[in-house]
């Protein structure tokens, strides 16, 4: 169990990394989504601790979106992803089916999850505490 401050920091860092940062729709308007996409359960659990003890967000506006191989099985990743996250089914997005295309390579049995967080303060709340860190 990471403290606050260490929460921050690793949090801050892993948004950093994987994050995405704001940008610019077709319409010319700032997107401030938070999104954070990755394979490995543990850091997706540590970044939702961060967003859920350092950012305070509001639940119901956090969605998560898998993405997956046509040798998964959707259901049971939802399932699964819903367990570890602790995000209920019905936020799951639409998932997204890959095209695999090394066959040489075994794509991860758990898909790829993305979580999806639309919150202009509290994204700008993560920026800040990026900036804090490592310098703006």
């Amino acid at each position: 169990m990471l403290n606050k401050k260490d929460l921050s920091l690793v949090g801050a860092t892993l948004y950093l990394c994987e994050g995405t940062k704001a940008r610019v729709d077709s319409r010319g308007t700032k997107n401030f989504s938070v999104e954070f996409t990755n394979i490995d359960p543990r850091t997706i659990k540590i970044f939702l601790e961060f967003l859920r003890k350092v950012i305070k967000i509001d639940e119901k506006r956090l969605k998560a979106q898998l993405f997956y191989y046509p040798d998964h099985t959707v259901e049971r990743l939802i399932d699964y992803w819903s367990k570890v996250t602790q995000i209920p089914k019905e936020r799951f997005t639409k998932p997204i089916k890959l095209i695999q295309k090394n066959k040489k390579y075994k794509p991860n049995p758990k898909g790829i999850l993305k979580i999806r967080y639309h919150h202009k303060i509290h994204f700008l709340k993560i920026q800040g505490i990026i900036n804090k860190i490592f310098g703006s």
